[in-house]
């Protein structure tokens, strides 16, 4: 995988895949072994066992073997918004470390491959800014703005190594997932159970979009490479904010290019078009 260009951390995932795949008593080198100790684990989602015969595919392509893979489909999943106090008050009750990396999180929008691997030129200071140059796959390279606030938090750091977050990931995250029942205890707010890495990349997603109401500006920031992948973040919006708005519009007709891009630049979005015109709409 590694002379495939595979990231570290995809080898990481699949490698600890195969060896507990293994240590649960399927035989490695019997496909049908492995597809029935992969169709037992009860506990496992559908998205795990996928990722499980993705990890198997690998091993077998290292054996130069082959198999009829079962077929399981990672399911359609809203990705769970919380309030900005309950980010807040999650981010101030985690340790030092942990809690600067969730800040970053907040602040950036970034995957948490991509701030992990962050290095400490990667911050400049006086800009306010740091560059993404680690993006994870189907990422582009970036530079986000960042808060005093959150550089304060970084100059609290020890500097021990070039990395900002030194440690495995894996290592964050589980310490992550312990500070998160502790705190989902002491709040008494059961909600905090749905907060995972990517949270923060959601909300902060949405609520750019909600701010800007552009789209591509939201993909710029989160780094895709196409449209696709952002599109959910309006549907989203929607649902969070779309009962607090009024549903009394203004409407207006483009008949040109040029009074088309003025009504866009005024904040209107595009209806549909009757009788060669092109409506478009704003709420009041």
């Amino acid at each position: 995988m590694k002379k495939q260009g595979y990231a570290k951390s995809t080898i990481l995932g699949r490698t600890k895949l195969v060896h507990l795949m293994a240590r649960r008593g399927a035989d490695l080198w019997d496909p049908e072994s492995v597809k029935e100790l992969i169709a037992k684990q009860e506990t496992w989602s559908e998205g795990t066992k996928a990722n499980a015969v993705i990890a198997y595919n690998s091993f077998l392509a290292m054996e130069k073997l082959t198999w009829n893979p079962p077929r399981y489909k990672r399911p359609g999943r809203i990705p769970f918004i919380p309030l900005e106090s309950e980010i807040d008050g999650f981010i101030a009750a985690c340790g030092k470390i942990l809690g600067t990396f969730l800040q970053g999180l907040k602040e950036t929008g970034a995957d948490p491959g991509e701030l992990w691997f962050i290095r400490w030129v990667d911050i400049n200071p006086t800009a306010r800014t740091l560059t993404i140059n680690h993006p994870v796959k189907g990422h582009n390279p970036r530079v986000l703005p960042i808060s005093p606030h959150f550089l304060r938090r970084l100059d609290l750091l020890p500097k021990k190594s070039e990395r900002i977050f030194g440690q495995y990931i894996s290592t964050m995250y589980a310490n992550f997932r312990s500070q998160r029942l502790r705190i989902t205890r002491q709040q008494g707010n059961p909600r905090l159970k749905e907060i995972v890495f990517t949270t923060f990349r959601h909300w902060k997603a949405t609520m750019e979009y909600h701010r800007t109401k552009d789209i591509l500006y939201v993909m710029r920031l989160l780094g895709h490479k196409t449209l696709k992948s952002t599109m959910i973040y309006i549907d989203l919006e929607k649902a969070i904010y779309g009962s607090l708005q009024s549903e009394e519009f203004t409407a207006r007709v483009a008949n040109t290019l040029e009074e088309a891009f003025s009504l866009v630049e005024a904040g209107f979005d595009y209806v549909t078009e009757i009788d060669g015109g092109k409506i478009f709409r704003k709420r009041k």
